[in-house]
């Protein structure tokens, strides 16, 4: 792709003013922070500042990522945005300051930016979409950095035809830049009336984003997404606004996955897109009850079976068949499920045998990392890859629902109330008590 962007009048429709000839300057302090700043979004490079991959362009400074229009962009690191609008070069674009004499900009996105001039961002919040508006000529990301007004040389960290992973660290020195201490860990919840509580590490405070009717809640990525009023919602973190994603009350099940969405409706037909305003695509006919997203696979329960696809567009595999299956969890290449007479499977690959991890009783399964939890007999159990041995965490039989992540987080309802810590070993954390929670999920 050849996307023309970031052309000098756009600086001066920004009310940049820029003194001769702009200096290239690498970023490579002596006492420097590498990786303090994330990338902002995923996808694939087609420019890299002069360098067009396949062409010169003197008058582009920054790094083109070719990205589905409708991708989610987030600020690679905290700031105060100091320009959100419209520019004839860049299109709908946003600049954010930050401390150290750094500045990011973000062009072509597909409508207004989710952010205002004023507003002050976290590392990874919302600030638009990918889109093709301005100079260019497909979808994609223009994202530069500048120190004091001097363009950075982003070639070390990019090179053509390279993918980049929203949310991983720029692998780059930043002067006098620390650490943003991204979050990696979130955590929601639903109460008995509906209200969707989440939250950015387990000692802040929780934030409602809606006001009630709410029956389940996702996380994935940076996405929260929630089922209220049979209505499909997500937001793009904590602060960012609500989507629609799927109205008409008829949504069952959802779940999301980076920047994949799916949801089942009460035919039974499961769709999935990729991006929030990408169209949906079927991909059965109807008679699911539950879906799944993990990496890029996706899996539903359908007639009892387990069935799993690579991709969207890939062929089904049936995983577990005989109409038994009754809950599954997908993580990266490991799939497991849970039968009727409540015998949890696992197996590490699509195409490997199934390995038993209990006699019986079980009656849920998530995934997250290496980690295997279940609920048998009211018990949270969970056991660290296919061969370890299990561990009993909350006993009693009192817990009805379960989460874990890939931070070593584990979380459970017991008794109507939200506990969750870190690490096997240590104490439980009372999240949110009162005997009016519904359901939980633990992300990061």
């Amino acid at each position: 792709m050849n996307v023309r962007a970031a052309r000098r009048t756009w600086w001066n429709l920004a009310a940049v003013t820029i003194m001769g000839a702009l200096a290239l300057v690498p970023a490579q302090p002596a006492a420097a922070q590498t990786g303090a700043m994330i990338q902002p979004v995923d996808g694939v490079v087609t420019g890299v500042l002069a360098n067009r991959c396949g062409s010169t362009d003197s008058d582009h400074y920054g790094v083109d990522i070719a990205a589905n229009s409708g991708k989610a962009i987030g600020a690679a690191y905290p700031g105060t945005v100091t320009f959100a609008g419209w520019t004839s070069g860049g299109g709908n674009s946003v600049t954010v300051s930050h401390s150290a004499g750094y500045t990011t900009r973000y062009l072509h996105m597909v409508q207004a930016p989710s952010v205002g001039a004023g507003q002050t961002v976290g590392q990874g919040q919302l600030l638009g979409y990918v889109g093709s508006t301005g100079n260019s000529t497909g979808p994609h990301l223009h994202f530069e950095i500048r120190r004091n007004n001097a363009v950075q040389d982003l070639s070390p960290a990019y090179g053509c035809g390279g993918t980049v992973t929203k949310g991983a660290p720029i692998n780059l020195p930043f002067a006098d830049l620390p650490a943003a201490g991204a979050v990696t860990e979130r955590f929601a919840f639903v109460n008995t009336a509906g209200v969707l509580h989440v939250k950015d590490g387990a000692y802040t405070p929780w934030q409602p984003v809606n006001a009630g009717g709410a029956t389940k809640t996702a996380l994935g990525g940076n996405w929260i997404g929630w089922i209220q009023s049979g209505d499909f919602y997500a937001k793009d973190g904590v602060y960012g606004g609500w989507l629609t994603m799927a109205g008409g009350g008829q949504v069952r099940d959802i779940a999301i996955s980076g920047n994949r969405f799916a949801f089942v409706n009460t035919a039974g037909v499961a769709y999935v897109k990729d991006g929030p305003y990408a169209a949906w695509q079927a991909i059965n006919s109807g008679g699911a009850t539950r879906i799944e997203l993990d990496g890029d696979w996706i899996g539903v329960i359908q007639g009892g079976s387990f069935l799993a696809k690579q991709g969207i567009y890939g062929g089904w595999l049936t995983m577990a068949g005989g109409g038994q299956v009754r809950d599954i969890a997908i993580s990266g290449e490991r799939f497991a499920f849970v039968n009727a007479a409540g015998i949890l499977s696992a197996k590490d690959g699509a195409y490997t045998s199934w390995r038993a991890v209990n006699a019986g009783g079980a009656s849920r399964v998530v995934l997250a990392g290496n980690w295997i939890g279940w609920i048998q007999s009211g018990d949270f159990y969970v056991k660290a890859g296919l061969y370890a041995d299990w561990v009993a965490l909350a006993t009693g039989g009192q817990v009805r629902d379960v989460a874990v992540n890939g931070q070593d987080w584990f979380g459970f309802i017991g008794s109507g109330s939200f506990h969750a810590k870190q690490g096997l070993y240590t104490s439980w954390l009372t999240m949110a008590g009162g005997g009016q929670v519904s359901d939980i999920a633990v992300g990061g």
